[in-house]
């Protein structure tokens, strides 16, 4: 019988090689693929953390700048737009961005206000050009605006100036026509009322007249026809670091306006807002986007934004002039009718491996109140 012959014949060396190579060049080719794949993924997730970074701010730089003058300081006053701070002798000058304690939030140290012949201004606007911090590019802007607060009905109550440090708001029991509520409110809210009422720290804005910063507010027995009152104090010194409060002051102050019941004397809150940068606490290093609303606590806006600076569209009298960064002699700064944000740089939170990705915004917002103001003037009234 024939045994058959079986040959047991495996791979060669050249062929286990060749086979190696083509499934190395696959792996090589699937890990590159992976890697493109998670470096998209990643560059797309760093993008879409700064546009929500962009929109955060965006949204709140369009609004503060849309209603700056708003409600108060828009359409009349000695200079338009504006309100005198205390002047005379012995007086301390006024300074910004405030809290209840300090005032040195910029470049550590407070920031004076704008003046005209000396006296200082509380403007809707007020530029601060290169009062910032000094980052790679060069220093940076800060930017203030102020506005009338509309959720707390100020207006409903009525006046009467106890003397230059104490006002005494009386809510009527039957509330005159006058009084306007904020949207989807029914009753008026009372001022000691928690988050909508007045705190330490708030400004109020006496007509045109004077400007004062809320030290106290204390709940009273209400007179005869009132179904509410507050006594409201406005003492110098501690609560009022930039030295708004100066009763002593021969103007700007509440030492001039008349004491006792007003009928024709309004009251409002005023926002008063700065936006500014300074260095994050997280690493020490980068900037970031912080906020500033009267007397509370700076917030941040946004992380990584990491330079702004702003130029102004002003009218004067009918000339405009376009893109002014500090403003020139004569031009004060409520013939401003357009905030241009030159830059505002953000950068991503973690780098890559391609590095930090950067956006950089540029846009235009309308000043309404004061471009208002100046197109159809109130008869007898300048800027």
């Amino acid at each position: 019988m024939r045994q058959a012959n079986y040959t047991k014949r495996g791979f060669t060396l050249v062929e286990l090689m060749v086979s190696m190579s083509v499934g190395l060049l696959l792996l090589g080719s699937a890990l590159a693929m992976y890697r493109q794949a998670v470096n998209a993924t990643f560059l797309t997730s760093q993008r879409s953390e700064m546009q929500q970074d962009f929109r955060a701010a965006s949204n709140l730089l369009q609004r503060d700048i849309s209603l700056a003058g708003a409600g108060g300081l828009g359409l009349i006053g000695l200079a338009k737009g504006s309100v005198g701070l205390p002047t005379g002798s012995g007086v301390t000058a006024p300074v910004y961005p405030c809290s209840t304690t300090t005032c040195n939030y910029v470049n550590g140290a407070p920031v004076a206000y704008p003046t005209v012949s000396g006296a200082p201004y509380l403007y809707s606007i007020i530029p601060g050009y290169n009062l910032g911090i000094v980052v790679p590019e060069g220093p940076t802007d800060i930017l203030t605006v102020a506005y009338a607060d509309g959720t707390l009905a100020l207006n409903c109550y009525s006046v009467n100036i106890q003397s230059a440090t104490q006002v005494l708001f009386q809510l009527p029991t039957n509330p005159a026509a006058t009084c306007v509520l904020p949207t989807g409110t029914t009753t008026v809210p009372l001022l000691n009322a928690a988050g909508i009422g007045l705190q330490p720290g708030d400004y109020i804005l006496f007509g045109q007249s004077a400007a004062a910063v809320v030290t106290n507010v204390t709940a009273t027995a209400p007179a005869s026809g009132y179904s509410s009152a507050f006594t409201v104090t406005f003492n110098a010194g501690a609560g009022d670091p930039g030295h708004i409060n100066q009763p002593g002051a021969t103007g700007g102050s509440m030492k001039q306006l008349p004491t006792g019941p007003s009928t024709s004397l309004s009251a409002v809150r005023m926002m008063l807002i700065t936006y500014y940068l300074d260095i994050s606490p997280v690493d020490g290093v980068t900037p970031r986007l912080m906020r500033v609303q009267s007397g509370r606590t700076p917030v941040p806006v946004a992380e990584n934004v990491t330079y702004m600076k702003f130029s102004y569209d002003v009218d004067n009298n009918g000339a405009i002039l376009s893109n002014q960064t500090s403003l020139p002699t004569g031009i004060t700064p409520n013939m401003i009718t357009k905030v241009n944000v030159v830059h505002m740089c953000i950068r991503s939170q973690v780098s890559g491996t391609s590095g930090y990705q950067g956006l950089d915004l540029q846009t235009s917002i309308s000043a309404r109140n004061l471009t208002m103001g100046q197109e159809y003037p109130i008869s007898g009234s300048a800027y």
